[in-house]
């Protein structure tokens, strides 16, 4: 596209200051600033709290490749799945996409960590690190999802009908993290419902329109670049992080950035900015303290409904320089699947449609069981009855 040699000029002194998008040996020549982490084959930032203590949780993991049998989706490359050895199944997925000029690998410590903690998490990189927009790198994300809704009907794989193939998250990290925002976008327009959540890590998005934005010249090329409530128009809740001082940074994102995001995404959409002070663009690079905390809280509401975690939510990390969120923690009703404060026939339907796909919805498990089954059919319809 013909902005992307204004996007790379922007990104090219960052670059080599990003250790999260080095290669092993580009972070071992950077050793100065930069560890690399041969058990996430993953460089970090000297002091950021990165490496295999970030997968903290308490399962066991393993990973998937595509020379393994994983499929290679032609929107993304070197696809990792991580997967957790003795959780409870079916799993809930993630699938994550780094920030420019990185690959699948400078997610691995995203990957292990959520693997870690029970989730199923696939990293992948974008086909061109350089030159891949971030409505490629969103197609990616989609890519993604298919390739894991694959592999749990793939004979041989260890997830093999281990999956919640109606629950997905859709993450990255800098471009990645808009990318998750375009996921989001093409998602709504194609009719998939299966994204629940996304979450923004230190997001930046580019949307060119001629109609919303004004036009510049760089040299020579026009190019109309902005973000406008009409460009960003999604009903996926999000939980975004940024950096306080982000913007010193990245100067030419102003109002791209992601306090821009939050307060352009409509409000309708459940939205909650988490601004990490003293800190830039890496602020969310890698798992680590209330960062890791409110994420794990955001998935246990989101993909679990958990009213406690909506409630927790609602509490200020001690880490911010600013916080601000639209949502209100209601009531669950259990049973009532479709949160209409109805239990109906529609909700033995909806739950009926969860168990033929292998999903899950702990308004629906009336057992505790950990699972939607028979018996919390028939626990359903005494309800109903009663």
């Amino acid at each position: 596209m013909k902005f992307n040699l204004f996007f790379i000029v922007i990104f090219l002194n960052f670059l080599i200051s990003e250790c999260s998008d080095l290669n092993e040996a580009e972070c071992n020549y950077w050793s100065a600033y930069c560890t690399w982490d041969a058990s996430t084959n993953a460089c970090y930032e000297e002091g950021s709290g990165g490496g295999g203590g970030n997968a903290d949780g308490p399962y066991e993991y393993s990973t998937i490749t595509e020379s393994q049998g994983l499929r290679n989706g032609p929107d993304y490359r070197d696809g990792v799945l991580y997967y957790p050895i003795d959780a409870n199944p079916p799993y809930k997925n993630i699938v994550l996409t780094p920030g420019f000029g990185g690959g699948s690998s400078s997610m691995a410590s995203w990957g292990a960590f959520f693997a870690s903690y029970g989730y199923v998490a696939m990293t992948i990189g974008p086909n061109d690190e350089i030159n891949d927009s971030h409505y490629q790198r969103g197609e990616g994300l989609i890519d993604g999802i298919e390739t894991i809704t694959q592999e749990n009907s793939r004979f041989g794989s260890p997830v093999f009908g281990l999956l919640d193939t109606q629950s997905f998250v859709v993450s990255g990290y800098s471009m990645g993290g808009g990318a998750s925002h375009d996921a989001s976008l093409i998602a709504e327009e194609i009719g998939l419902d299966v994204i629940k959540a996304l979450i923004s890590l230190n997001p930046t998005v580019i949307f060119e329109d001629c109609d919303l934005c004004p036009a510049n010249n760089y040299e020579g090329e026009i190019y109309c670049i902005c973000l406008v409530p009409e460009l960003i128009e999604h009903s996926i809740p999000s939980l975004i992080f940024a950096g306080q001082f982000e913007l010193d940074e990245l100067t030419a994102y102003d109002g791209l950035l992601g306090q821009d995001i939050y307060y352009n995404l409509p409000e309708t959409t459940q939205k909650i900015l988490i601004e990490v002070a003293g800190q830039g663009h890496g602020a969310a690079a890698y798992p680590y303290g209330e960062v890791s905390e409110y994420i794990l809280t955001w998935l246990d509401y989101k993909l679990k409904d958990d009213i406690d975690a909506c409630e927790s939510l609602l509490n200020a990390p001690s880490i911010a320089s600013l916080y601000d969120t639209n949502i209100e923690c209601t009531t669950v009703i259990d049973g009532d699947i479709n949160d209409d404060s109805l239990i109906n026939i529609q909700d033995v339907i909806l739950t009926v449609n969860l168990i033929l796909n292998n999903g899950y919805s702990s308004v629906g498990d009336l057992n505790s069981d950990g699972a939607l089954n028979i018996q919390d059919i028939i626990l359903l319809i005494n309800i109903i009855l009663n």
